[in-house]
């Protein structure tokens, strides 16, 4: 669960010293902040923040893979003052930077002395964080920008961290001779790649006469005259659409990082090797949209273009849109009230069906290949909750509609927003316009999801924010909120909350639980290479891990490989592996410690113990590692016998059969056929061992058997845990005004249990959980509460959580006893 850290006093020292007013230097250098630089907003994991902007309505926010920078656009006042130290137009609208790591935030489309006035709106970063791209009226470039027509014109900036020049805005939207556009369609951002190389945008087709939609995608590294550089989209149909329906074309682009495959949303045919315009629902109204992706570098192009928002090859009946990529292109997710895609459990539609969020996987067997024919299902539905195995394990989808998905790098993360109640034990008030909602995160590997704004402290904030953004480990999340003002108020901790005005950006971040398990050689040859081991970081989440450093203490252990040193990005429920081999020196025992930690700001970083002795080998643990079951703390989860055979050329005699490690006390030695007796070569005895956790998270161990000889040997042990506590209502029902028993156990012992009804509602209760995990305890209902039947939930620490349902019956009116003579004059 995410703890708040007050990062608000922090933000509120950045308000006061940004007040209204845009910092005009730029931010601080890319590699280091300056020594007298403000402090880090939402530096630490755990940490929720509102950016003091300073500006009307931040919206729209856009991260960078390393978390630090945070683009958005906004609104100027008059009271403000731009980069040039002049006073804006009232409500010319910008594009801003926030630097996290110092705190400062700069304009970065002020008005050109002389320009025309006009917007900048719907800015992006590339994933670097070195280009931004936005949408804008201003005629930044004044020799092929003309300001004809409408006037928008997609322009492009390198940062002066990446060696560009400040407001030195680059014409992106260009017809075939160089000159602006200005017909660029303002209802759908630019995409842009990684490196910012590659852009597209949406415009007028000019294929057609009706207004219909294209888009266009430029690769900036190519001379202006060059063929090369502009490529229309595959998939839009050269002629115009019947009168049957009512058409957009394509629009929505989103770019993978290395800016090969464009994901966007048509009513077309766009797969089709002769693309046409597709079906709608009815006659007269809108075509039904799907979402598709194009391979920019597919050798066969008349088949470049792939149906994502499918099952076998079949569109959506109700439509699809809103694409979300990860960095390869390879996980697409998009959102469709579509209720035939997968098999699942959904809400019964009213005048419309409620929207869920999907997952497509583009490459299901991981060979590189994408839009092969897949052999298992390639659709997931992320807005929904797993129902237990004995119902077949059917998901149950969102009871209200779910949008605006949000993918990290390699696609194992996915943030949306949402209205839907079910998906978690409780709900967030609602507030805001109609496209806010509460905000989730999809870990789809660990086959969970988590509330953003987790923290206790949090409960009673309205879920009234939207688009999420992530940066490529999921472990930042940027979004826009209505609530900016009570968010801030809520973690300011007694200090002044930020400045809000408005819309507000907010920043949250959380650290992966990470794992590994002690590593123990046994006894190796003197002056000999080991067998080669692996040590496995374990990410129990929430987000990805980017393992970026790994590192030994000491040369006698060296590291000769393992996907841990990729940089491969580690999703939550996954791991990386250190390969390591032990070449001892001396006669004697040796320890040393292994770290691997993570890249980007602020890292997260996991270590253990290395372990080995130089002799004469006799003993062998087979196997010489094994992950037990998944169990529940405090309840036996699973047993495992390990084979000890004597390698050696006479018979041994086995003295210690022990348990270390990182954990030794969640493991026990239930039976051995080892000691007491010489074991002869080649033969083997068996060591029982049952895994009891005592706590949440990946626990280890390690078996250690050693002989009279001084040789030993070693097994490492490891299996993960959760709590799965139970929650209990003495009774079906409760009379508002009265009194209500409940109980539960399996709760973490001596911790605080929060008791509440799921609509985020203020607290009924609040009990200390016993040492044996249980608590009892009686709840006043308020008089006035809302009648129904209702769901309570208990709260505690480390994801325990459970829930009661009860009927809350109103009060009976009381009647009060007349007075005699009353009315009698």
């Amino acid at each position: 669960m995410v703890t708040v850290r007050r990062a608000a006093v922090v933000v509120a020292a950045v308000a006061a010293a940004l007040a209204l007013t845009v910092f005009p230097e730029r931010a601080g250098a890319q590699e280091d902040a300056p020594d007298d630089a403000p402090n880090p907003i939402a530096a630490a994991a755990g940490d929720v923040a509102v950016l003091p902007t300073g500006v009307i309505n931040a919206t729209g926010p856009t991260v960078s893979n390393d978390g630090r920078w945070v683009v958005f656009g906004g609104t100027l006042g008059p009271d403000d003052t731009d980069t040039a130290g002049a006073a804006s137009a009232s409500g010319r609208r910008s594009v801003f930077r926030a630097d996290l790591l110092t705190g400062s935030v700069t304009e970065m489309s002020p008005l050109p002395e002389g320009a025309r006035p006009g917007d900048t709106i719907l800015p992006r970063l590339s994933a670097n964080g070195c280009v931004i791209v936005a949408i804008t009226q201003v005629a930044y470039d004044l020799f092929r920008d003309d300001d004809r027509n409408e006037r928008w014109d997609v322009y492009r900036l390198l940062v002066p961290e990446c060696d560009g020049q400040p407001n030195a805005w680059e014409l992106v939207s260009t017809d075939i001779t160089g000159v602006a556009r200005d017909d660029v369609f303002v209802d759908a951002p630019p995409a842009v790649s990684g490196s910012g190389a590659v852009i597209a945008y949406t415009h007028q087709s000019d294929a057609v006469l009706s207004r219909l939609s294209t888009i266009s995608v430029v690769d900036v590294t190519q001379p202006v005259d060059d063929p090369t550089r502009l490529q229309e989209a595959r998939g839009v149909p050269i002629e115009a659409p019947n009168r049957a329906y009512r058409y957009r074309g394509a629009y929505q682009p989103v770019l993978s990082q290395n800016g090969r495959h464009l994901a966007f949303t048509s009513d077309a045919l766009a797969a089709d090797p002769l693309p046409g315009w597709g079906p709608g629902v009815s006659r007269g109204g809108w075509a039904t949209t799907q979402v598709y992706v194009w391979d920019r570098l597919a050798a066969e192009q008349t088949r470049s273009v792939h149906l994502v928002s499918g099952r076998g090859g079949q569109p959506a009946r109700l439509g699809a849109h809103s694409p979300a990529m990860s960095e390869d292109g390879r996980v697409v997710a998009f959102v469709s009230p579509d209720r035939e895609l997968i098999t699942s459990v959904l809400p019964r539609c009213g005048a419309e069906c409620p929207t869920q969020i999907f997952r497509f996987d583009r490459d299901t067997d991981g060979n590189g290949r994408f839009d092969e024919p897949s052999r298992v299902p390639d659709l997931a539905l992320v807005s929904a909750v797993r129902k237990a195995p004995a119902t077949g394990g059917i998901p149950e989808g969102g009871n209200a509609a779910s949008w605006a998905p949000a993918v990290n790098a390699d696609g194992s993360s996915i943030a949306f927003v949402t209205d839907a109640t079910n998906l978690m034990p409780s709900s967030r008030p609602g507030g805001g316009t109609s496209r806010d909602g509460d905000l989730l995160v999809a870990e789809f590997h660990l086959g969970e999801l988590r509330r953003v704004l987790a923290d206790e402290s949090l409960v009673t904030l309205p879920g009234a924010h939207g688009n999420p953004v992530l940066n490529d480990t999921g472990s930042v999340v940027v979004f826009d909120t209505r609530a900016g003002t009570s968010l801030g108020r809520l973690i300011a901790d007694g200090a002044e909350p930020p400045l809000v005005r408005g819309r507000a950006i907010a920043v949250a971040r959380v650290a992966p639980q990470l794992a590994m398990a002690a590593l123990d050689f046994g006894t190796v040859l003197l002056a000999f290479d080991s067998a080669e081991l692996f040590a496995n970081v374990q990410n129990a989440g929430p987000a990805a891990f980017k393992p970026g450093e790994v590192v030994v203490d000491s040369s006698i252990f060296r590291v000769t490989g393992g996907t841990c040193t990729r940089g491969i990005i580690v999703a939550a429920g996954a791991s990386c592996s250190v390969k390591l081999v032990f070449n001892p020196t001396q006669t004697r025992h040796y320890q040393s410690r292994l770290t691997v930690r993570g890249s980007g700001a602020d890292p997260a970083s996991v270590s253990t113990e290395l372990y080995g002795a130089a002799g004469d080998p006799t003993l062998l643990a087979t196997p010489g590692g094994v992950d037990l079951p998944s169990g529940r703390v405090g309840e036996p989860a699973g047993r495992v016998a390990i084979s000890i055979e004597n390698t050696g050329f006479a018979p041994v005699a086995i003295t210690d059969v022990g348990l270390g490690g990182n954990h030794p006390d969640d493991f026990t030695v239930l039976s051995e056929a080892c000691t007491g007796r010489a074991l002869n070569p080649g033969a083997t005895c068996a060591v029982e061992v049952e895994f009891v956790p005592h706590a949440p998270g990946y626990r280890s161990a390690l078996l250690a058997v050693g002989a009279t000889t001084g040789q030993y040997t070693a097994a490492v042990l490891g299996g993960y845990a959760r709590y799965a506590p139970v929650f209990e209502v003495a009774a079906p029902e409760v009379v508002a005004g009265t009194r209500l028993g409940v109980g539960g156990n399996g709760f973490p012992a001596g911790t605080q249990v929060r008791i509440g009804f799921a609509d985020g509602s203020a607290a009924l209760g609040q009990v200390t959980v016993r040492d044996d995990g249980g608590f009892i305890a009686l709840l006043d209902v308020p008089s006035l509460v809302r009648s129904g039947q209702r769901r309570l939930v208990a709260t505690g620490t480390d994801g325990a959580v459970a829930g009661a349902d009860v009927l809350v019956r109103s009060a009976a009116p009381t009647v009060l006893p007349r007075t005699p003579g009353a009315g009698l004059g």
